[in-house]
């Protein structure tokens, strides 16, 4: 038997102004959840509002949220002296859209506390249109303790060391009770991500206020970059699928190191930004299209024996991690790996991880690391037995380097349950603290 009872919540809780009572099941329609639809269903591009104090904001901002897909549109407080700063972001959930559509706010500043404040209000997102707050540097965040409505996902960037308001609002049924703002200092957050307990998700920077905005003196490009991959993966979370970052790295690593095509390799670049590619242990790469296009044709040398075996792969919102077994026979020279180092016939074994950051759908950067001690001890131009002046004088014993053991180690271990265990064989007197002969 199906009961039904129209208005039951509202006659229950009457509507009212400040109303924050959350309704977490009914039965009605899931257009709202992401998952809804299939991904190859025809979707809109997700409206994104970027918002903050002046008219006059950092455009690479705006242009790099519209690279990556998303309708894009400003306004600042300073243009909504007419109507009022608050009128105006009512206005948003009314602008025309279609039914299975949603909207995103990212805001800096002063907006930005505006924004967090107002729609940490449950009601102040009555048909559920928002799906994404972002918040910058803002002056001010609500309640710590108080979550955001399952709807909106939430996100803020916090500046550590600065001091920011913080929003508490009693409230009871139907009553909104008074407000009170207290200042408090910013603490740095959890290890070296910066996570902050707060109940909306949150992190701090070792920055100040405009560091995500390349028109300010206050730019930090790191800090920005790595703020950058939250903001995207929240909104990402917000409106669904982004581009097949899989897929692009596949073709990528196949045309480099297995087809040998260099005009294909350097096409999986970005041109919108300085796209590069960097050896990381030998500064070996390019930067730039012209630069990746004359290293990969004339220096980027594929043993014919090279073999990669992939261990592990991680992706992210903006970029894939991958850990490599490569080997190879050293018969040539390979100026990216040894550079300047003639043909020694010997073999080679390492592990080699790749981080491979996107922007736009396309390659931005690749990142590529190895141990460059435990090649030159395996070609034999590194003898960890041989010590330097400066070695002898500390009274080392040995260089503490090995050869192919790690990356061997890696992919067979010691026996069929190893996946790469230490075995401390380089530190002193480890085995005789564990009974066993050293």
């Amino acid at each position: 038997m199906n009961i039904n009872v129209p208005n039951l919540i509202k006659s229950a809780v009457p509507e009212s102004e400040g109303r924050n009572v959350q309704i977490l099941s009914q039965n009605g329609p899931n257009h709202r959840d992401p998952n809804f639809l299939s991904d190859d269903f025809p979707r809109s591009p997700g409206k994104l509002y970027i918002t903050a104090e002046t008219d006059d904001f950092d455009p690479a901002t705006i242009e790099d949220w519209r690279n990556e897909g998303f309708d894009v549109e400003y306004f600042s407080i300073e243009s909504c002296k007419k109507y009022g700063y608050i009128d105006k972001i009512k206005s948003l959930s009314k602008e025309k859209m279609g039914p299975c559509d949603k909207f995103g706010i990212i805001a800096y500043g002063d907006a930005a506390a505006a924004c967090l404040e107002h729609y940490h209000i449950l009601d102040n997102n009555p048909e559920f249109k928002l799906g994404l707050l972002i918040a910058y540097y803002p002056t001010s965040i609500p309640d710590p303790k108080g979550r955001f409505p399952n709807s909106i996902v939430a996100l803020a960037h916090l500046p550590a060391g600065e001091e920011i308001g913080v929003v508490k609002q009693s409230q009871m049924v139907g009553i909104q009770g008074k407000r009170r703002t207290t200042t408090k200092k910013v603490q740095k957050g959890l290890g070296t991500g910066g996570k902050l307990q707060l109940a909306f998700p949150s992190y701090t920077y070792d920055a100040e206020s405009g560091f995500a905005e390349h028109d300010m003196e206050e730019y930090n490009r790191i800090c920005a970059e790595l703020a950058w991959s939250r903001s995207l993966s929240a909104a990402r979370r917000a409106f669904g699928a982004g581009p097949d970052l899989e897929g692009i790295l596949e073709q990528h690593v196949q045309s480099k190191y297995f087809a040998g095509n260099a005009e294909q390799t350097v096409s999986a670049f970005t041109v919108q930004k300085m796209p590069h590619a960097t050896n990381i242990p030998t500064l070996t790469g390019g930067i730039g299209t012209d630069e990746l296009n004359r290293f990969y044709s004339d220096f980027f040398v594929k043993p014919s024996s090279l073999k990669i075996t992939l261990l592990s792969r991680t992706i992210g919102v903006d970029r894939v991690v991958d850990e490599m077994h490569v080997q190879f026979k050293h018969t040539e020279e390979i100026p990216w790996i040894l550079p300047g180092v003639p043909a020694t016939d010997k073999k080679v074994e390492i592990l080699m991880v790749s981080i491979v950051g996107f922007k736009s759908g396309k390659l931005h950067h690749e990142h590529v690391y190895w141990d460059q001690a435990s090649v030159l001890v395996q070609v034999g131009l590194l003898d960890p037995k041989l010590l330097s002046e400066s070695a002898k004088e500390l009274k080392v014993k040995k260089l503490p380097v090995v050869g192919r053991r790690a990356a061997r180690r890696v992919i067979k271990g010691q026996d069929d349950t190893d996946e790469g265990e230490a075995d401390n064989k380089l530190i002193s007197g480890w085995a005789a603290q564990n009974g066993n002969k050293e």
